[in-house]
């Protein structure tokens, strides 16, 4: 529930607030993260492979055999505290590492495990024996993985694996797990695993549905998998503490060993167990189900109420408080993703999804900004990693210290926080139905998806659609243009198109040809969950499951939305702005004649420089705006069209992209805005790179034409200034007054790259001169170097705002 407390401490009550230098123990931490090697983990694979092939459980039902495979994987997974730790867990086998779900959709990198090592974009380490002990599993899971239980025949089976290998018309990322939300980690910290497991036999004895009785029976055995996996790590600490010379650390092991012999089993007493036993939770969804889209939430909410107390009872201090906060946050960065090749196209750079949110409202409306809030932001400044994704909510209550120390850290080496709306975010998200108490209290999810946390399985990126390959198919026919294959729908040739009107109905018939087709495949996978891979772990942290006894792939949450982002908007925009002014407004073309030099890849130099020439959106030009509102409004109603979800829920439309930005654009065909055939599109909502021509002012401008209210499954807007010229106390000041306003137009989210470009190109070029730094992908934070070339260049090529 949503943390409301009346009497605030001032904000100015600490005056060593910003004063104190980072912990030398956090930085040890970071520095040992740092400085390993990203790895695969085969352990979480092998034992639940283990688990699923001993004949003892396969008449079993599916939430019971999920929860004992994520019981048996937290009883036999390895248990390392590293030196220095203060909050312990370990996500794999590795200091940091990847691990793969073979049941789901981890077969295809399974199949790939030979090449993990030399792979030319985000190699991972794994023994050559590691590798055929992979790979050795792949025959196994070939017909019980997501993708060939999902349908009922070969056909489909072998469909949606070669579209989904390529990658073309969309990718259904809800393949890969279905995640995305914030659990309940309030209820948990609060009432431990014992009390879950006391509130479920409680359910129990008031029903006789036989499946509400399996998933509390399924419940009870994954809390119960919970609290032995905390005593696990107690029993380590103590062998550790009997083992250390060294009288500090030994008793820091022996309060290690305290601490987990409580939580995560029973509620924690204190701000360390509480972060404890979040930390351990967190860890064990991994296991359970794909985790990297799993957010720990409003940490500065609920936990204010442990921190304030211990303060109160002198059992911590502030910079106490901040270590274990900072230790938090770097056991984060212990865990990468593992995905195949494909997937590391469409989402590049080691994606960081592990969102915290900071500041905002609280559930009357009232600003929660506190002391923790400040502490976040400090971490947020001093440690610039991969993980987590510190997103901070803006609202016209926001005070000004809060605000001011958010630009202040926009200007540090690499990406700052990501800022949001508070005023266009929640009625965004009461327009799709969320009660105001519950969207006042919402959380950003893995890129930018607003959702109201422990409440809701919104499954925010369930999809990612390819917008962009509907202007082709439309002037071709459903087809590519040097395709004979119909992907799309047969709509009329442009030689009996004699309007704008004619073009725009064949956009909107491929549109929703493409959505239909994505909304089957979704559907599909839905079901798959529900049947084939429930999640009572993690349901049992989702307000409604337990209360209605329904797992959260059934529909058991309050909330259920299933979120699919368009990918390469204003590369749309652009074309359709392209389209109607040289075709239809100045007639210096023919539609014939635009195809044919598309077909040529606008080889004509004459003819594209006239295409690029043409207004394009993000410089204050209504026209050319008009387009980009048209655009996105039109794609929100489309999949508003979709209607309800297998869980009951809404299709929601969101904005953002990734890195498929730069993998849909080099599998699609040169387009009228001049953009030439493979060239990435924009990220997110941004305008092409480089269109956007008359500064920050103007861009904004035309950000704030459109409706963002349309978008309640978030936008990302990223922002690339030039550090240089905003650098001094006028161009701070200049900065935040632009957000301000932009805000206070309804904009959403923006997110900022304050870089100097030369350093990019220097850190392309000698990766080892800026080996850590972190930039802004598109919703996401990423270490500059774990990118793709080609991704590298396209955050080069994104344009820099000077002040």
């Amino acid at each position: 529930m949503p943390l409301s407390i009346k009497i605030l401490l001032p904000i100015a009550a600490n005056s060593d607030r910003c004063a104190q230098p980072p912990s030398e123990r956090v930085e040890a931490l970071k520095k040992a993260v740092q400085s390993e090697t990203n790895g695969a983990c085969i352990e979480r694979a092998l034992l639940w492979t283990e688990y699923d092939k001993d004949k003892r459980n396969r008449g079993k039902i599916p939430a019971v055999r999920i929860a004992e495979a994520t019981r048996h994987v937290l009883n036999h997974k390895s248990v390392k505290i590293y030196p220095r730790e203060l909050i312990v867990g370990n996500f794999t086998s590795k200091r940091v590492a990847g691990f793969c779900y073979p049941e789901l959709a981890g077969i295809q990198v399974m199949v790939e495990a030979f090449g993990l090592p030399k792979r030319r974009v985000n190699p991972l380490e794994i023994s050559l024996w590691d590798r055929f002990k992979l790979a050795s599993k792949v025959p196994y899971w070939l017909n019980k993985n997501a993708a060939y239980r999902a349908f009922d025949n070969m056909k489909d089976r072998f469909r949606f694996a070669a579209e989904q290998g390529e990658a073309l018309q969309y990718q259904v990322y809800e393949a890969g797990g279905i995640a995305h939300l914030a659990p309940d980690y309030e209820k948990l910290i609060k009432v431990g695993a014992q009390g879950i497991i006391d509130e479920v036999a409680s359910m129990e004895a008031q029903t006789s549905d036989p499946e509400k009785l399996d998933f509390y029976r399924s419940v009870k055995i994954a809390m119960s998998g919970l609290a032995e996996f905390g005593d696990r790590y107690a029993a380590e600490a103590k062998a550790m503490a009997v083992q250390e010379s060294d009288p500090v650390r030994k008793q820091e092991l022996l309060d290690i060993a305290a601490v987990c012999s409580r939580v995560p089993r029973q509620g924690a007493t204190n701000f360390h167990e509480a972060v404890q036993s979040m930390t351990l939770a967190h860890i064990a969804i991994f296991q359970e189900t794909f985790g990297e889209t799993t957010c720990p939430g409003r940490i500065d909410q609920f936990l204010r109420p442990y921190y304030e107390k211990d303060l109160a009872e002198a059992r911590i201090d502030r910079a106490q408080a901040k270590e274990i906060l900072g230790a938090f946050c770097v056991k984060l960065c212990e865990t990468i993703p593992m995905h195949s090749d494909v997937a590391t196209s469409t989402l590049g750079g080691l994606t960081s999804w592990e969102v915290v949110t900071i500041g905002g409202q609280d559930s009357e409306g009232n600003d929660a900004t506190n002391e923790l809030s400040y502490v976040l932001l400090e971490l947020a400044d001093e440690l610039r990693m991969r993980q987590p994704n510190f997103h901070v909510r803006i609202h016209e209550n926001t005070p000004k210290a809060f605000y001011d120390e958010v630009i202040r850290i926009n200007f540090g080496a690499g990406s700052a926080p990501a800022m949001y709306n508070d005023e266009t975010i929640i009625e965004s998200m009461m327009n799709v139905g969320y009660s105001l108490e519950d969207a006042r209290n919402y959380v950003a999810i893995g890129c930018v998806e607003p959702t109201a946390p422990g409440k809701s399985l919104a499954s925010t990126d369930a999809g990612m659609y390819n917008m962009p390959l509907a202007v082709e198919m439309a002037l071709n026919e459903g087809k590519q243009f040097h395709s004979s294959k119909q992907i799309g729908a047969k709509t009329p040739p442009v030689s009996e198109m004699r309007s704008m009107d004619d073009f725009v109905a064949a956009y909107d018939t491929q549109v929703k040809h493409q959505l239909g087709k994505l909304r089957r495949d979704l559907e599909a996978i839905e079901r798959f969950h529900a049947e084939h891979h429930p999640t009572p772990l993690t349901s049992s942290m989702v307000e409604g499951c337990v209360e209605q006894g329904v797992c959260s792939t059934s529909g058991g949450a309050i909330y259920n939305f299933s979120g699919i982002q368009g990918c390469g908007m204003a590369t749309v925009a652009d074309s359709l702005g392209a389209i109607e002014s040289a075709v239809f407004d100045d007639g210096w073309l023919t539609l014939e004649e635009l195809v044919a030099h598309l077909k040529d890849d606008l080889s004509d130099e004459v003819v594209r420089a006239r295409l690029e020439g043409i207004d394009k959106f993000g410089n204050d030009i209504p026209k050319a705006d008009a387009w980009m509102k048209w655009v996105g409004d039109h794609y929100s109603d489309s999949i508003h069209a979709l209607g309800k979800n297998t869980r009951g829920g809404q299709h929601l439309a969101g904005v953002y992209s990734n890195t498929s930005h730069t993998h849909f654009g080099g599998l699609v065909g040169a387009l009228p805005n001049g953009r030439r055939a493979g060239e990435t599109y924009a990220s997110g909502f941004a305008p092409e790179n480089g269109a956007d021509k008359r500064g920050t002012t103007a861009l904004l401008n035309s950000m704030n034409r459109i409706d963002y209210k349309k978008f309640a499954n978030g936008i990302n807007f990223n922002i690339k200034l030039d550090a240089s010229s905003y650098d001094c106390e006028e161009g701070r000041d200049a900065l935040a007054s632009l957000y301000k306003v932009y805000f206070k137009r309804h904009g959403m989210q923006v997110q900022a790259n304050m870089l100097d470009p030369k350093i990019l190109i220097e850190a392309r070029d000698n990766p080892e001169l800026h080996p850590n730094l972190l930039i802004r992908v598109s919703g996401y934070s990423a270490y500059f170097n774990d990118l793709s070339p080609e991704m590298q260049d396209e955050v080069i090529g994104r344009s820099s705002n000077k002040g």
